[in-house]
Formats: C-alpha cells, structure tokens, sequence
C-alpha cells in the first residue's frame, strides 16, 4: 500500500487532456489577461499527481508574460472533505496523543455523553531522512459538508456545554487524510535564455515587513512571491523577537549576507555558481579579526543578539523550550544564546535594536557548561555594546548600552554577554576590524558569485535528481531529540507529522534544461484548493518536471503577483477572506533594460 500523500502517475489520454483545456474559456474575473501564445519548454505528462487518478487536471495554454517567461494555471478535483470538531482533553489539553489507549478512552468520554466521536490515526511516510510510523491520534467529532462550517461550531458549543471545551474547528483536508481536492495550481517558468534578473529582494529595511505586492511594484518585478520564512508577530508565535522582517536563516542579496543560515538546511540560491536557479543545502560562517590580531566567529548577522530563529547557528546556543543545547536547526523554534557578537549594516534600519534579555541563568546537568544570564534587563543592559564603524570597518565608537543609530554606510558589532566583553577588549577607536564570510553547499564548496542572491527554505528538499526526495531531519523538522549526523549508517531519525500537514505552499525548482519553476497551490479554502502535504507538492514538482525543488514559504504567505496582479487567494485561516500577508522579503523575476 502507497503511503498517504503519494498517488500513482497515470497518462491521460489525449482527447481527455484538450477537452480539460476547452472546458476553462476566457480568463475567470481576478484572473490575468492572455498575453500572448505559449513558450515552448518542459511541459508535464499525464495528469497531476493529486488526490485518486479518477479525478482529471484541467488547464489551459500558458500565457508569454514576456519573452522566456510564461504563466500557468492548472486545477482538479472537488470539494470532498469535511468542517469537524477536534476534541482536546478537558484538563491537560492535549490534542494529539502519544497513544491509542489514551485518546480512545477520551472518545469513550465522549460516547457516554451522547456524542459519536472517532479516533483518527496518523501515520507519516518514510522520506530520505525520517522513517514511517504512527506520529499520534486525534479525537473527532462530527463530519459537516464543506458549506456548512455553522453546523461545526453548533457542535462545537454542545461540546463545550458538556464539559468538553476545549475544542476547535476544524477541516478534515489540514491533516493529509486522502482527498479529491480541490486544488488550484499556477506555474511560472523563466526559461534560461529569458533577459531578466533572478533576485531576492526586501522592503525598506531587514527588520520590517511588507506585502508580496508592494516588493513586486518597489523592485520593478514581472513577477514575485513569497521568500523566507520569517519571524512573523503572530498569537502562535510564542517567542516573537521584536522585528517580523528577520528572515529564519539564509538571506542574501548581491553576495551580501543579509541574514545568516540555519546551517546545513536547504535553500534556493540564485544567479549563483551552479546556475541561474539552483537547490542546495547551505552553512556560512563569519569571522572578525581584531585591530590586535584577535579573531571571534559572529554568531549573526541583523537578528536581535541572543534569538536565534530557526536555531542552526554558532557558539552556545540551546533550545529555549527546553534548554537543551544544539547547533542544529530547528524550524519554527527558538535558540537562545546569552554571548553573542551580531552584524548590523544599513540595510537592517536607521539603528540597533536593544537588546532584550531571554532568560535566565542555568547549569548543563550532563556538562555542568552555564547559561550566564544577568539578574535583570537593566543589569543586562548595561554589559551590552555597540562598536560603531565607518563602511571600512573602522571603529569610531564604543557604545554602552547597545542600541543607536547606524552610521550611513557604516557597521555596528552588537555584543552581548562574553561577546561584549570580546568586543570591548579587542577594539580600539581609530583602527579597523577585517571580516570575512563564506557561504558553502552541501559538498563544501563556496557558492557565492558577485551577483548571487538566495532565501532559506521553508520546507525540506522536494526533488533531487528528478525524483521525490524529502529530508525533513536535516531542515529540523523530525524529533527534536534526533542528530542526524550522529546517527548510524541506515539510520533515520523519528518523523513528526511535519510530512501530513496540508498547506498552501510556494515552490520553487529547476528543470533539467535550466528553467526556473516558481509554483504556487492555494490552500486553506474548503471550495477552491485545500492545499498540498510536503510529498503532494514534491510530487507535483517532480511532474512539472523539477530536477531539484525546495518549498519557500507556505501558509498565508503564499502569494503570487505579476504586473500588480494578485494572481492567486492568499488567506490566513481555512475559511477565511483573501489576505495579502506581509512577509519578509520576496523572490522575484526583474526584466532587464
């Protein structure tokens, strides 16, 4: 039996495949005007890979956004799944059980105050680096139609009138049960031979945020999406640093590291030395040596010192949610570190942020190493220091407490903890520090070229050498518990339910005659698109024809524009209105002169 997520490729006959074009007509209202005929390039065989092979793909011939750059839009199935109650355990809260025994007796609970609940079980499939297993069990009740999410809530408060209230609504589709959709999907092919300029491109400043649409109009683009993922100022972000436009890892613009990896995690690099586009898994590293000769690793690069997103960095981090120490990334999680030296240009903002301080002090009872967190911010405070520079890297200031303007076109190093105490005892005003970085792929080489920019991934890999082909360990999304470079030979660390999650989802990939795929599936929406699991989307890149494949931002963020037009349905919740998010920073597609 094939695991959920993954669907048997079939050819459509032909007469099939023109009727599904014939069946689409002049553009929907919010939809793109055609433009022009079809570039040929790599086009896809049979029909897309989702949901059972009865449900067939429709589409339409693609429209020349301009030479060498075309758009379009495929879509199949119909609303299948259904608005249901996830029942959470009225004392702990537990949702998601560890155990079968446990969540059926909380169903049994259930039963015995009249209402029909279920036990859904769900089971991960194996990818490259994480194996197959039961990952938990939710406790359901009700199945309501797609339209009729009111009856859901009407259940939802009975739950509640009976004890059991905490609960929430929810769509069968979110969790990767088998579906048949529905789902749109809009594909953007820049051909190599295009005369544009492949980029990652931020709004006003590193720190802040802004829509998809005003990066697109601010940097001229034919067409933009969604980049990094990013420190977004959300009721689920728990440990939100202060500022929503810090990228969760690599950002660079120009070969200028704007934003530091979580190392080893996967990443869309383009313009670089593997080509145009290219997939790879990146680390960096940032040294500074010292007017006396001294050198330090910087820990980041325009991140508040001490929050380290997405973990993956340097020196003494640990995992805020448990204070367990760990240099590997961690996705949507949290590192702390109280000695930290970070990297500040213009690019970040008129000033430094002040430092803000993340904990408080404690003892590795395996290491006896000690978390040295000063008693209070304001005692924290003032142990921190700016070193302001010229653009040559020359001190011409010490600055104590951290936090203050940025010289135009200057450098500020941003010392916390020991590393303000390495600051203060290794500058001198008048003389100048030498830095110097290296961003390397998988295989340890530099990547870096004059014109390279690249944005972290925020999935796995998706497609390697033209197959499917996740690694969600080493991108931080299995067990926490799990090193994967410390594991055996066969080995492969424990899944979480990271591969089941239904998402919209932004994808980029490269075809094996160099185009670049900038893909976007709408989900969330019970009547339009449901959205794709990690292994849906890598199969639809791979049947689009992607050679390598890494997912961008997902969610909310996904957005596509060309010429100022929202070409898909950004929402934020499943149901909800059409939102265009603010994000981080976007990759985008610029004609050249």
């Amino acid at each position: 039996m094939r695991p959920a997520g993954f669907v048997r490729r079939i050819r459509v006959p032909a007469a099939v495949a023109v009727a599904s074009v014939l069946l689409l007509g002049a553009a929907a209202p919010g939809q793109p005007p055609r433009t022009g005929g079809a570039v040929a390039g790599t086009e896809p065989v049979g029909r897309m890979p989702l949901g059972p092979a009865d449900v067939p793909t429709r589409t339409r011939p693609a429209d020349l956004l301009a030479p060498g750059v075309t758009y379009r839009k495929y879509w199949q199935g119909e609303a299948s799944d259904a608005w249901s109650v996830w029942v959470r355990h009225p004392q702990t809260g537990t949702e998601t059980f560890g155990s079968w025994a446990d969540a059926d007796r909380l169903a049994k609970d259930l039963d015995a105050a009249g209402f029909t609940a279920r036990v859904d079980v769900f089971t991960v499939p194996e990818s490259a680096d994480t194996d197959s297993r039961v990952v938990g069990y939710g406790v359901r009740v009700g199945r309501f139609a797609a339209d009729r999410r009111e009856d859901a809530v009407q259940a939802r408060q009975a739950l509640a009138d009976a004890g059991f209230g905490r609960s929430r609504i929810f769509f069968t589709a979110e969790d990767g049960s088998a579906s048949r959709g529905p789902w749109q999907v809009r594909v953007i092919t820049v051909a190599p031979s295009a005369r544009v300029t492949l980029k990652a491109v931020h709004g006003k400043d590193v720190r802040g945020s802004e829509t998809v649409r005003q990066l697109a109009a601010e940097s001229g683009a034919l067409v933009a999406v969604n980049g990094s993922e990013f420190d977004i100022d959300s009721p689920n972000n728990g440990d939100f640093g202060g500022f929503e436009g810090v990228p969760q890892g690599l950002y660079l613009q120009n070969n200028v590291l704007l934003g530091t990896p979580n190392n080893g995690r996967t990443a869309l690099l383009l313009e670089g030395l593997q080509g145009r586009a290219a997939v790879d898994e990146i680390s960096s590293e940032t040294r500074i040596t010292a007017p006396d000769g001294a050198v330090r690793v910087v820990d980041g690069i325009h991140r508040p010192a001490g929050h380290v997103l997405g973990c993956g960095g340097v020196g003494n981090d640990y995992r805020a949610s448990n204070r367990t120490r760990t240099l590997q990334p961690w996705r949507n999680t949290t590192c702390h570190d109280p000695d930290e030296i970070v990297v500040f240009r213009p690019e970040w903002g008129a000033a430094t942020p002040t430092p803000v301080r993340r904990g408080d002090s404690w003892t590795d009872p395996v290491t006896g190493w000690q978390a040295q967190w000063y008693a209070d911010q304001a005692e924290f405070l003032a142990h921190t220091v700016d070193v302001v520079m010229d653009g040559n890297w020359v001190v011409k200031q010490l600055r104590t407490p951290a936090g203050g303007p940025i010289p135009p076109g200057g450098r500020v190093l941003q010392g916390i903890g020991e590393g303000a105490a390495w600051l203060r005892a290794h500058s001198e005003v008048g003389k100048a520090f030498k830095p110097g970085s290296t961003v390397r792929g998988r295989d340890g080489r530099s990547v870096t070229t004059p014109e390279l920019s690249a944005v972290a991934g925020g999935t796995p890999a998706l497609v390697r050498g033209g197959e499917v082909w996740l690694n969600p360990a080493a991108n931080g999304m299995a067990q926490a518990s799990c090193v994967p470079a410390d594991l055996a030979p066969g080995q492969k660390c424990r899944a979480n339910n990271t591969l089941l999650q239904r998402h919209a989802r932004t994808l980029a990939g490269v075809t094996a005659a160099g185009e670049l795929l900038l893909v976007t599936i709408d989900g969330r929406d019970p009547a339009l698109s449901v959205g794709a699991t990690l292994p849906e989307a890598a199969a639809v890149m791979k049947w689009l024809g992607a050679r390598e494949a890494v997912g961008l931002g997902s969610g909310g963020d996904t957005t596509l524009i060309a010429g100022n037009t929202l070409y898909n349905r950004p929402v934020d919740d499943w149901g909800g209105p059409l939102r265009e998010r603010r994000v981080s920073n976007a990759v985008v597609v610029v004609e050249k002169p």
